[in-house]
């Protein structure tokens, strides 16, 4: 069972350093500088597409149909540079981050007994990754396949002149950026599950040794546990730091993803397998994307709460020793990711975000509606 268990935590430990090393965000302590322009790079070809839509949705403001299409894919590729520049300014957070949590685990997978413990639910994690790694990669390559000969994003860029190694070297500008949207996508995405996952797995080794404490070396042992626990306020304080801005982005612009995408069905009168299928795959992309983020913050906050309800229930009551230890424990509001102090990631804005974007999207079926009219 632990073994299993182990080898879920290693494949999903792998694919997320994969994925993260191919786009230039693993924190390793000594890079190549081609290693770390990588991000910058993709930062800028994301940007030209960006502004390129950008011009294009300006042009064509009054045609609510091609304008929320084309904003549904322009929020993608912008999506990939906020990504990028939260990841990239805050390097070194993100390295300290890693060096507080990530090699603890090496000595970890060799204790068989709180391994089953702490490796519990290991394969939601690694389901709901693996799940948006092969989502991602069907839609991208659906998408390319239907728009074979024609341009990936909307823009007016390839109609500038009718040379054709121009539109030849054209597309291949959008395809590269079509694929780093996808490894950026999944790697920062995997990479916050990694991260939330070791703090979870940290908490509950905490509220296990101090339920299971040794009279002889109670006071180390608890002294111990203490510092480690204040150190994982500090983790949490570096992921909401790092990814408070992606994830405040994410909620925002998948509503009007969402929205965008409903009215795209709405108004499309005869529909072909293949669209159909893309359309599909694109709202379980976004889905599953919000879904990591908000059950990841909900499942932290619940680990928090446990483990402060397994150090009250400890025997310390009458150890004047302990009590000043446990009590800085119990002291503490429990780890919560907190978007800019006034929204916590929780389930609840998953609610939230459908429910923004049916209201957008009623919104929208009336302005069309005004305007046939």
């Amino acid at each position: 069972m632990s073994k299993s268990i182990i080898s879920d935590y290693r494949a999903f430990h792998k694919l997320t350093k994969r994925l993260t090393t191919v786009v230039g965000l693993w924190p390793y302590e000594n890079s190549c500088i081609f290693y770390r322009l990588l991000p910058y790079f993709q930062i800028s070809l994301n940007l030209i597409l960006v502004l390129a839509m950008l011009g294009f949705v300006c042009k064509h403001f009054s045609n609510i149909s091609l304008v929320t299409s084309s904003l549904s894919i322009m929020t993608t590729f912008m999506t990939v540079i906020i990504k990028l520049f939260c990841l990239v300014v805050n390097r070194k957070d993100l390295t300290e981050l890693h060096k507080n949590l990530d090699p603890y685990f090496n000595e970890l997978l060799n204790h068989s007994k709180l391994s089953k413990l702490i490796y519990k639910k290991m394969n939601i994690f690694k389901s709901i990754s693996w799940t948006l790694f092969a989502l991602s990669i069907c839609y991208y390559t659906n998408e390319m396949k239907t728009k074979k000969y024609r341009s990936i994003c909307p823009s007016d860029l390839c109609k500038i002149t009718s040379n054709r190694l121009f539109y030849q070297i054209y597309l291949a500008f959008e395809t590269l950026a079509s694929f780093e949207s996808f490894f950026v996508t999944t790697a920062a995405d995997s990479l916050f599950m990694l991260y939330v996952f070791q703090i979870i797995a940290k908490l509950r080794e905490i509220s296990h040794c101090i339920t299971h404490i040794k009279d002889k070396n109670e006071n180390s042992v608890v002294g111990k546990y203490v510092s480690q626990y204040v150190k994982l306020i500090r983790c949490r304080d570096l992921l909401e730091k790092i990814y408070g801005p992606i994830i405040l982005w994410i909620m925002g612009t998948n509503t009007i993803v969402f929205c965008s995408l409903l009215f795209q069905i709405s108004q499309i009168e005869s529909i072909s397998i293949v669209q159909g299928l893309l359309l599909i795959m694109c709202i379980a992309l976004k889905m599953i994307q919000i879904f990591m983020y908000s059950w990841s913050g909900s499942w932290l906050t619940e680990e928090s709460e446990d483990c402060r309800d397994a150090v009250y229930a400890a025997n310390w009551y009458g150890n004047k020793r302990l009590m000043t230890s446990v009590v800085i424990i119990l002291m503490q509001r429990p780890l919560t990711l907190t978007l800019y102090n006034f929204s916590s990631v929780s389930v609840r804005n998953f609610i939230t975000v459908f429910n923004a974007a049916i209201s957008y999207f009623f919104s929208l079926q009336s302005l069309t509606s005004n305007e046939q009219k």
